[in-house]
């Protein structure tokens, strides 16, 4: 095997370049037009294999097969035991989301706060689906995963007992789209008892697309009123949750502690001179509703013209009510908004949208799990992120209402900051992906965050050096999220234009997730992952060619015979002598199958010459002395940590999918690396960029690979 020299760059595409992210995904490759059509070709309704009726899909624990709240479950069609079961009764509204036995308040006050938008409850409910023309027993919904839309497909068996609905039902109860989207969610998490307390966030960005944030409410929220009916204007779904420090319990003024609701209106009342500002709220029970100030029995309506008073009120049980913003900054202590695009708090940029870049990432023990805290040497591990903001906002004015501009340093509702310094808007937003449907398995939503640390100019020539890791301790942060225990941590920022690290971690070191990393700001922004860049350093891949040791030369010829190559086994017969520990101080020996990848890469395939050998040699001595500088503690193996080292002193710049995936790939049960995994791993990658080298004029440039024969090549066995 023989390199170029010079440096060979690997750029990674996306292997579906022109579909983009948003493409629809079919999950578990159901096409509903397909089932559909192929039900009623054969007359029958559909049976959903992948979440089949039955105990498994109630759930594990609380709703497990066991369980006291499974018994006498029947699954049933609703035309089984309804008359005329309707998926839309004349239109979709918030009424028709009523909370059953399941503790889901947050998916159902989201739910709700859904319907008074139908262009987007349509994206999630696909029109055109009922249970007359073309009833073949199966639906569909489309929810948004972690960068792009998903179609569900569930079949139309729900859990009844008792002859009524167990969980979500409509307030027409001949309605059933709702029931149904409950199913698809389930399904989409793996049980219907996942869905049991969550946030409002969580499901608004699964409606939506958008992103999550959240206000924590002070006493003096001077400007949360035209915040939230701004948020309302724009399409964005809010909710609030009420002040709790013992789970959910009903007070004497009928709210509901610890409970979920949707925000569903805004309206200003005047009385006298007096100006109002009223909040419209909905319990997702369908019932129990507030009976203080501007209840539907208070006697301050009667003070009202007729006409405003029949516009807002409505006297009924059904979970809805308005409440004075006063009353309610005295028992809500969190507001959700869910934007369509993160411009609820701030005015639209020119030209149209934000600029967002998506990135997917992982936190995996002993690699890149670092824990929260930068004073930690293994912070500095963590995935990170160079954010580059080079265009500020535009001046605004003040806020209308107060000097309550928007989002502080603090996370919170907090002033507007003065003076006027050019800033950057920037939003970013960690979600924790798939974990809910691990809940199962006794886990739940890790602790999450992230730090934004600014990079001096005189840092940037440094940074893509072998140094740059060092220099890491070195950055002032500029600003950091909360940490918390919700699937979507957002933070709105305003940083002055320069160049930042985004560096999204675990609370605790060791703790794995995947993760989603959205990063929106208002004018452009360039945004990419550090090392990102695969390359590597050709002619230090070359290796010194040694001339070998007379003894050495002689043993090789005894076992390669009138063949004069060797095979498999008898190179490593050759190694066990010449790697020998008192030889050069490297325990263990080199195994069959890696002395097979051995021959792939530097002999003939099944053979090694002399001189294959010759090249091969200098290798592994080269190996060896890295290997050991590596080792500080001298244990006979590397940490994840100290194999990236090795890595790069042996020539190559990774990047952390690869690097990872290489860690996992080599790494024994105690996360550590031995010396024949490390020949192993650099092997393998000599032999693929050399290879990649061959292809390009003078052995220097780029070789473009899609991301799967990328992984493919660097990982096989």
């Amino acid at each position: 095997m023989a390199c170029s020299s010079g440096r060979v760059t690997i750029q990674l595409v996306d292997e579906e370049a022109g579909v983009g992210a948003g493409g629809l995904q079919l999950f578990r490759g159901q096409s509903y037009e397909a089932i559909r059509a192929a039900c009623l070709d054969s007359g029958i309704l559909f049976r959903d294999p992948y979440f089949p009726a039955g105990p498994d899909a109630l759930g594990y624990d609380q709703l497990g097969p066991d369980s006291e709240k499974a018994k006498d479950v029947k699954w049933m069609r609703p035309h089984e035991f309804c008359a005329e079961p309707k998926f839309i009764y004349e239109d979709m509204s918030r009424t028709d989301v009523c909370q059953g036995s399941l503790g889901n308040c947050w998916f159902l006050a989201a739910a709700a706060s859904l319907t008074l938008y139908p262009r987007l409850l349509r994206r999630v409910v696909p029109p055109g689906q009922d249970f007359q023309h073309g009833y073949a027993g199966v639906f569909h919904f489309q929810l948004w995963q972690f960068g792009r839309w998903v179609d569900v497909v569930v079949d139309d068996r729900l859990p009844v007992r008792e002859g009524k609905l167990m969980f979500v039902r409509s307030e027409q109860r001949n309605e059933f789209w709702a029931p149904l989207l409950e199913k698809a969610y389930a399904k989409l998490h793996g049980s219907y008892e996942v869905m049991r307390g969550g946030h409002m966030n969580e499901a608004f960005v699964d409606f939506t697309g958008g992103v999550g944030e959240v206000l924590y409410l002070r006493q003096n929220s001077v400007g949360l009123f035209s915040a939230l009916r701004h948020a309302l204007a724009k399409e964005s779904l809010v909710g609030a949750t009420a002040l709790s420090d013992r789970g959910e319990y009903r007070t004497e003024e009928g709210l509901v502690k610890g409970h979920a609701y949707s925000v569903t209106g805004t309206h200003k009342v005047f009385l006298g001179f007096t100006k109002v500002r009223l909040l419209r709220l909905r319990n997702p029970w369908g019932r129990v509703e507030w009976t203080g100030a501007w209840s539907d029995s208070c006697p301050r309506w009667d003070a009202l013209p007729t006409e405003c008073r029949d516009a807002l009120l409505v006297k009924k049980e059904d979970g809805e009510f308005w409440m004075e913003l006063r009353d309610f900054l005295l028992h809500f202590d969190t507001v959700q908004i869910c934007s369509l695009s993160p411009e609820v708090l701030g005015p639209r940029p020119e030209g149209g949208g934000w600029h967002v870049h998506t990135f997917q990432g992982r936190w995996v023990r002993g690699f890149n799990s670092g824990g929260s805290q930068p004073s930690a040497e293994t912070f500095w591990t963590n995935p990170q992120f160079r954010l580059t903001l080079l265009e500020p906002d535009e001046e605004e004015d003040e806020d209308e209402e107060g000097p309550w501009g928007g989002w502080g340093a603090s996370g919170a509702w907090g002033p507007a900051r003065g003076g006027r310094t050019p800033k950057c808007t920037v939003l970013l937003s960690l979600t924790q992906r798939n974990r809910r449907r691990l809940r199962a398995k006794g886990l739940t939503y890790l602790t999450v965050g992230f730090h934004v640390f600014q990079i001096p100019e005189e840092l940037l020539g440094l940074w893509d050096s072998p140094r740059s890791r060092a220099l890491l301790p070195r950055l002032l942060r500029a600003d950091r999220s909360p940490l918390s225990a919700r699937r979507d941590v957002s933070r709105r920022c305003r940083l002055r234009p320069g160049h930042y690290l985004v560096v999204p971690s675990t609370a605790h070191a060791g703790d794995e997730a995947d993760f989603t990393l959205r990063v929106f700001s208002e004018r452009r922004h360039t945004a990419v992952e550090i090392d990102d860049v695969i390359s590597a350093d050709l002619q230090a891949l070359q290796g010194p060619y040694l001339p070998l040791e007379l003894d050495l030369e002689q043993l090789f010829k005894e076992l390669a015979g009138e063949e004069e190559e060797l095979n498999a086994s008898q190179l490593q017969a050759l190694l066990s002598i010449a790697l020998e520990p008192a030889r050069v101080h490297t325990p263990g020996e080199i195994g069959l199958r890696t002395c097979e990848q051995l021959l792939q890469c530097f002999g003939h395939g099944q053979s090694l010459a002399l001189h294959h050998f010759q090249r091969l040699w200098g290798h592994l001595l080269e190996w060896q002395a890295i290997f050991h500088k590596f080792d500080e503690d001298a244990s006979g193996t590397m940490n994840s940590f100290e194999l990236r080292l090795a890595l790069n002193a042996a020539g190559f710049h990774l990047n952390n999918q690869l690097t990872q995936a290489l860690t996992s790939r080599y790494r024994d049960s105690r996360l550590r690396v031995d010396f024949e995994r490390f020949v192993s791993c650099v092997a393998q990658l000599t032999c693929i960029f050399c290879h990649c080298s061959q292809h390009l004029d003078g052995g220097e440039g780029v070789i473009c690979l899609t991301h799967r024969q990328w992984m493919e090549a660097a990982t096989f066995s």
